[in-house]
């Protein structure tokens, strides 16, 4: 029992499978064969040409990425340099804060210790000059000291005495009191 129509079975019958499936076995060849002709022509022509292209791409993008990962190790590399380069130089700012103070610190005290010899200095000069002050005041108060004695001798003696007697009582007066 068949569910075909009669047409159908005609039709099957004198074109055979692809008769009955409503399809031309001459103008499926020729599309076919226009198929492989488009075929033939595109991987003549146009696929060599995509191919390079991508190609082209790949190697670009291939150089791309080598390069990135050159900048990239450029990078880090000149990262650790700066790096170095900052450590040393917080090395050398810290060694030459320290030679800073040490050097302040040997001026400071260079300088105290020339300001305290100077003092020194000054202290014994003043005391020498004081002592010579003292001496020269002492003799002019014993050579005042001798003229009132003798004013006052000669007042109470009534009498001038000569130099040379004046001398040697004023003497003999100094030295019982001294």
């Amino acid at each position: 029992m068949t569910f075909l129509p009669t047409s159908y079975m005609a039709d099957a019958a004198s074109g055979g499978l692809l008769g009955a499936l409503g399809i031309d076995w001459k103008a499926l060849l020729l599309n076919i064969i226009a198929f492989l002709i488009i075929v033939w022509l595109l991987g003549k022509y146009v696929y060599p040409v995509l191919n390079k292209a991508l190609d082209a791409k790949a190697n670009e993008l291939t150089a791309a990425t080598k390069m990135q990962s050159q900048a990239a190790a450029e990078l880090a590399k000149a990262e650790q340099e700066r790096h170095a380069i900052l450590g040393a130089a917080q090395v050398s700012a810290d060694e030459l804060i320290d030679a800073a103070k040490a050097e302040a610190a040997e001026t400071v005290t260079a300088a105290r210790t020339r300001a305290a010899s100077e003092a020194d200095r000054i202290v014994t000069e003043s005391r020498e000059q004081l002592t010579k002050d003292v001496a020269s005041a002492r003799r002019t108060l014993r050579a005042e000291t001798a003229a009132l004695v003798a004013q006052a001798t000669e007042t109470v003696l009534g009498d001038k005495l000569d130099g040379a007697g004046d001398s040697a009582l004023i003497k003999r007066s100094l030295e019982a009191k001294s």
